[in-house]
């Protein structure tokens, strides 16, 4: 997590490990919901450069320490149950569901 704002984001936890385990669950539901669950405003959008340009950056992990640099997202023990968390999310944001081919 070689990341510039590291230090505020470990101000954010209690340790490095909960660190991790909370910007690796943030990533999974950002690429679970293709992004359309982000807190970001579309100036806030990571972006790396490349040879053509900046670019939207498209790793799950920069957006979620992103998300955790804005303070919008919260963490801590008493938060709603990740399997409630998700049944509301898929009702806001319901994926396609590709049918097997015959």
């Amino acid at each position: 997590m070689a990341e510039p704002g590291i230090d505020t984001l470990l101000t954010l936890t209690d340790s490095k490990y909960r660190l991790t385990v909370v910007t690796a669950k943030r990533a999974q539901q950002l690429l679970r919901y293709d992004f359309k669950n982000t807190v970001l405003s579309p100036d806030e959008y990571p972006r790396m450069h490349t040879l053509e340009g900046d670019k939207p950056d498209p790793n799950a992990v920069t957006w979620a320490m992103q998300e955790l640099k804005t303070g919008r997202l919260l963490i801590g023990e008493n938060l709603i149950a990740e399997d409630r968390l998700t049944k509301f999310l898929d009702q806001m944001y319901p994926r396609e569901v590709i049918e097997p081919a015959d």
